[in-house]
């Protein structure tokens, strides 16, 4: 069959090697001039930063890309595992480490929290449970409404508990945990999914097991080289890419699908999207036009080469906001640039010394922010940026602001111009509520046969695991259906 993917991102090339593999003929067409979608790769002035996903965790389920294909992926790229993986830094200059041994975790925990290492293992076992029951019925294909998913539904519900599925993270985790800095650590994880943790339900929690228990991984030069592993896989596996391709159009005459791109035609019997969900449907001419309240959160990065190296920083590392509720009211009821951003600082020349000059580190420095494009001003981003270096200088007591020698700025309104992020969303529609996550789009359109949709924005979620899991699922789909 002849298939056509749009977009090669980390899920368009994980589906298109896949299907490759399978004896199909697979073009992918991509609007840019190199691979990775938001995981792409910035370069300028001596410095090289990661574009968008920083975290690397399931090596194993990009492995699985390669061992499906019968490469070695060790041939492909290569990985190291994080000893620290995030450092978390508070409002009195405090901060606590994430360790890949949870107990190490516990104990860098109540050293600076108070909060009991004993009571801190216990909760991440009952979430770690949760999250294993999670991953067996809601991840792992299509969810059907039979008789065996009820019947693990009802096992993950009660497991879970009830109290957790009908309240938010933040009122869970103040009567569960009542610490701030650790209820801090928690109500973090419902970044995860573009959510807030003051609307998201509390079974979200579980979130928190992937960096906490499962562990974090730095593949060798960086995230991007993740991309361009796939990307060398597909042109291994006879895959065609064209590049500099951008989608215009999505039709159907009979039986047959047609692209219609910047530069060419290209027919097709089944096509996959890679694309923005939401984008897709517009490109296939459908009207809508959803409200930033039903998308998930946007992000804005300051991508910053800093003159000078802190030892305090690590790989990744997280500044909490002065009012983290106030925070997220601003930025999903409010929808607006918050006044105090909680800040995600990523330095890869940490591990890689070469991606920043001598002396020197790539700073990516990542606030959330609403998915809009009539907030992003100059005004707008100059405040905020004004606030993110106020909060970095207090944090670190060190004027930042000197230090930084380059800068370039990524906004939503340029991530949806660059990867067709709809309104800028990371994640698509959020998961504010139980509804919403047991509804998220599927892998196989419910409507016109032949159509697919793979990555971050469809189901499982997002994040470069569940987008590799997601173009696992829509092969096997395409299998069944085919």
């Amino acid at each position: 069959m002849k298939i056509v993917v749009l977009g090669a991102g980390i899920g368009g090339l994980s589906v298109a090697c896949r299907l490759s593999s399978l004896g199909h003929n697979v073009v992918v067409v991509e609007k840019n001039n190199s691979p990775g979608g938001k995981a792409s790769v910035v370069k300028f002035n001596g410095y090289t930063f990661d574009a968008g996903p920083s975290l690397f965790t399931y090596p194993e389920w990009l492995d699985d890309v390669f061992v499906f294909c019968n490469k070695n992926p060790r041939d492909y790229y290569t990985y190291k595992k994080l000893n620290l993986v995030t450092r978390y830094f508070f409002n009195d200059k405090s901060y606590f480490d994430v360790f890949d041994d949870v107990n190490k975790t516990a104990k860098s925990i109540e050293a600076v929290s108070n909060f009991p290492s004993s009571k801190f293992l216990k909760l991440i076992n009952h979430w770690q449970l949760v999250y294993q029951l999670s991953e067996e019925t809601f991840l792992s294909g299509k969810i059907k409404f039979n008789l065996p998913f009820i019947k693990a539904s009802m096992k993950w519900f009660l497991k879970s508990g009830f109290y957790s599925i009908f309240t938010s993270m933040a009122i869970y985790n103040k009567k569960v945990i009542n610490n701030n800095k650790v209820e801090l650590l928690f109500n973090r994880f419902a970044t995860y999914t573009g959510s807030s943790p003051y609307k998201t339900p509390a079974f979200m929690n579980q979130l928190s097991v992937v960096e906490l228990c499962k562990g974090a991984y730095y593949p060798d030069n960086g995230i991007y080289s993740i991309p361009k592993s796939l990307e060398k896989l597909a042109v291994d596996m006879g895959v065609d890419i064209r590049y500099n391709n951008q989608v215009r159009a999505i039709s159907k005459e009979n039986d047959s699908w047609l692209i219609k791109t910047s530069k060419s035609h290209f027919s097709a019997d089944i096509v996959v999207s890679n694309i923005d969900y939401c984008f897709t449907r517009k490109l296939m001419g459908e009207q809508f036009n959803l409200p930033t309240s039903k998308l998930s959160t946007s992000g804005i990065v300051f991508y910053w080469g800093v003159s000078k190296t802190f030892k305090d920083l690590k790989l990744h590392n997280v500044f909490f906001s002065d009012d983290y509720q106030k925070e997220f009211s601003q930025i999903i009821d409010d929808v607006i640039f918050p006044d105090k951003p909680t800040v995600y600082v990523n330095v890869s020349s940490k591990i890689d010394s070469h991606h920043a000059k001598n002396n020197c580190e790539n700073w990516f420095v990542m606030v959330n922010v609403p998915s809009s494009l009539e907030l992003t001003s100059k005004k707008s981003v100059t405040k905020l940026r004004d606030a993110v270096i106020n909060l970095l200088s207090v944090k670190l007591n060190e004027s930042i602001k000197e230090l930084i020698e380059c800068e370039r700025i990524l906004t939503p309104n340029t991530l949806s111009d660059d990867t067709g992020a709809y309104k800028g969303s990371i994640y698509g529609v959020n998961q504010n509520s139980l509804f919403k996550i047991m509804n998220r789009k599927d892998n196989k359109d419910k409507f016109d046969k032949g159509l697919y949709y793979v990555g971050g924005t469809v189901h499982p979620g997002g994040g470069i695991p569940l987008a590799l899991l997601s173009s696992k699922n829509t092969v096997n789909q395409i299998i069944k259906d085919y």
